[in-house]
C-alpha cells in the first residue's frame, strides 16, 4: 500500500525536477514539459500489475510514471531530457537562422524505449502505438507456450481515441482475439471513445484512485492471459500544472493527496514515514539531475 503512494510521489519529484528544467531553458526556446501531474495513479496503478521482463509494454509521451515503474531510473529519464536540450542548443548553432527559428519551436517529445524490459519506443504520431502492440500481441499468439502468458500493453491519451489507428488497432484485437490491454489515459479535455467492435471488453475506471486502477488493471491481465480476449481500460484523470494555484478543485483531482486521505482512513498512513520518503525521494532525484548534468558536461 505505501508502495503505491512511493512510486506515485517519485514520479511526482522528477515531473517537478522535468518542469524546473524546463523553465531554465525558456530562455532559448518556447517548447513546454508534457507533465504527467494528475497521471500519477493512473499510471503507476497500471504499470505495477505488468510482468516486467516477460510482458510487453508501449508507453505514450506522458507516461513517465510508467516507464520509472517498468524500470527506468531517474538518473536515466532526467539524462535524456538533458541530452535533447543540449542538442537542440547545439542544432541552432549550426543551422541558418530559419532553422534556428523551427527547432526553436520544436516540442520535445519523449520516444520512451527501454528494450531489456520489453518497452517498446513510440513514434512522434499520435496512436501509432495502438496499432504496433496489436502486432506484438498477433505474434505472441502465434508463438505456442508463449501466447497464454505474456501481455501487450499499450498506452495512449490526447486525443489518441481519434485518430483511425487506434479503431483499427483495437479492432483487429478484439477480430483475432489477442492478448493485448490498452490503457486510455482520458483527460478532461479528450475526445470521447468511438463506438467499440465486439470482442472488446472494456471498462471505465476512475484514474484519480489508484487502488481502483490497480484492481482493474488485475483483472484485466488475469483476464487477457487466460485467453479471453483484449481488454481496454479508460482510465479517467484530470492533468494539472505544476504552477497551478493550489485550490480545493486540484486537491480533489491530486491523486496522491487523494490516496494520502484513504491511508488516512485505513490507519496505514504514517506522517513521519511519509516527510523521511519524501525528503529521500527528493534528494534521490537531485542528486540523479546533478549527475547527469555533470556527466553530459564531460562530453
Amino acid at each position: 500500500m505505501r508502495d503505491l503512494y512511493a512510486r506515485m510521489f517519485l514520479t511526482r519529484a522528477v515531473d517537478n525536477c522535468l518542469w524546473q528544467l524546463n523553465k531554465l531553458e525558456q530562455g532559448r526556446h518556447n517548447h513546454v514539459v508534457s507533465t504527467c501531474r494528475g497521471y500519477e495513479a493512473a499510471q503507476i496503478g497500471s504499470a505495477i500489475c505488468i510482468a516486467v521482463g516477460k510482458d510487453f509494454t508501449l508507453p505514450y509521451y506522458r507516461d513517465l510514471g510508467v516507464v520509472l515503474t517498468i524500470g527506468m531510473t531517474p538518473y536515466e529519464v532526467l539524462r535524456t531530457y538533458v541530452q535533447a536540450a543540449n542538442r537542440r542548443r547545439s542544432e541552432e548553432k549550426e543551422t541558418a537562422q530559419y532553422d534556428a527559428l523551427r527547432i526553436k519551436n520544436m516540442q520535445p517529445i519523449p520516444h520512451w524505449g527501454y528494450s531489456k524490459h520489453n518497452m517498446v519506443a513510440g513514434s512522434a504520431p499520435v496512436s501509432t502505438q495502438i496499432l504496433h502492440a496489436a502486432g506484438i500481441a498477433f505474434a505472441c499468439k502465434l508463438r505456442k507456450g508463449f501466447a497464454l502468458t505474456a501481455v501487450t500493453v499499450a498506452y495512449c491519451g490526447d486525443n489518441a481515441t481519434a485518430e483511425p489507428d487506434f479503431l483499427e488497432g483495437i479492432t483487429f484485437a478484439s477480430l483475432h482475439q489477442l492478448p493485448v490491454v490498452f490503457v486510455c489515459e482520458q483527460d478532461s479535455f479528450s475526445s470521447s471513445l468511438p463506438d467499440l467492435p465486439v470482442g472488446l471488453e472494456h471498462h471505465s475506471i476512475d484514474g484519480i484512485d489508484v487502488i481502483a486502477v490497480y484492481l482493474a488493471m488485475q483483472a484485466a491481465m488475469q483476464h487477457v492471459r487466460e485467453g479471453l480476449g483484449p481488454v481496454l481500460l479508460e482510465l479517467n484523470v484530470q492533468r494539472q500544472s505544476p504552477d497551478s494555484p493550489s485550490s480545493e478543485e486540484n486537491s480533489r483531482s491530486d491523486p496522491l493527496i487523494s490516496y494520502q486521505k484513504y491511508l488516512e482512513k485505513w490507519n496505514i498512513w504514517d506522517q513521519e514515514w511519509a516527510v523521511q520518503l519524501r525528503e529521500r525521494l527528493n534528494n534521490d532525484v537531485a542528486q540523479a539531475m546533478q549527475e547527469a548534468l555533470r556527466e553530459l558536461a564531460l562530453e
